[in-house]
């Protein structure tokens, strides 16, 4: 049996079908389940718990020393992809965790870069090229993200509400590919960097929420919504796949 070895993502001449999915044949190879193990996406989960843990003791003296604070944060997500070419998206359910450092700037204003890690993506409906064939496309991608916010708060009690928005860059550390053709057929497993091609490696975008506060003797806690739009296409070239997502998160501050 023959089996594609290499994925694309190209735009469909009806737009209103979506990107559609040209694969490319070649021979015998067995591919992994989405669900499966995969080595590039553990790697990038331990490096972001790394990057974690190292920033705490580099930024305790900071804290010591101008009245910022560092902060853990965990919650969950909802994402799907936005477009054009976003056709029948179904979305993502996942996890997303990070660390901030807080910066004051007076009373009420204050910034927070973030390290997050984040899973994105969605299931969208495409055409086939070269046949009348649709297909499910079940695209996962995480993500190792940067954003830097800046935060309005009120200054004083112990239930403190709270704005912000801003930035953020992300950096995609782990992509898997599942295709489904709705007329019957094999599935078609990818991953990025293996034998799925076209898919951007970097997303820009903005974040927007709010938050209330609980602010105790030597820690804060916090609850907090917030929205997030994808700026750039996920699929490179002239296809409009973008991500976007909302997430509730606990957050611990100390």
């Amino acid at each position: 049996m023959r089996v594609p070895t290499a994925i694309k993502l190209q735009p469909d001449r009806n737009a209103r079908r979506g990107p559609s999915v040209a694969p490319r044949e070649a021979g015998l190879i067995t591919f992994a389940p989405v669900t499966a193990f995969n080595p590039r996406r553990a790697f990038g989960r331990a490096a972001t718990l790394v990057v974690a843990l190292g920033l705490l003791p580099l930024v305790r003296p900071v804290a010591a020393q101008q009245g910022a604070a560092v902060g853990a944060q965990v919650g969950y997500s909802r994402a799907d992809l936005s477009g054009i070419n976003s056709n029948l998206v179904e979305s993502r359910q996942g996890a997303i965790t990070g660390v901030y450092l807080h910066l004051p700037v007076n009373g009420v204003v204050s910034v927070r870069p973030e390290v997050l890690f984040s899973v994105k993506g969605g299931q969208i409906l495409t055409g086939i090229t070269g046949s009348d064939d649709l297909a499910l496309v079940n695209l996962e991608l995480a993500y190792l993200e940067l954003p830097v916010l800046g935060r309005l708060t009120l200054p004083r009690g112990r239930y403190r509400p709270a704005i912000f928005g801003g930035p953020t860059v992300g950096v995609q550390i782990g992509c898997d590919l599942l295709i489904t053709p709705v007329s019957g057929g094999d599935e078609v497993n990818g991953t990025c960097g293996e034998n799925v091609t076209g898919i951007s490696e970097w997303d820009f975008g903005w974040i927007a929420g709010a938050a209330i506060e609980m602010h105790l003797t030597r820690v804060t806690l916090s609850l907090q919504g917030r929205y997030t739009k994808g700026l750039r296409s996920v699929v490179e070239g002239p296809v409009e796949l973008k991500n976007r997502g909302l997430a509730v998160l606990f957050g611990l501050t100390f």
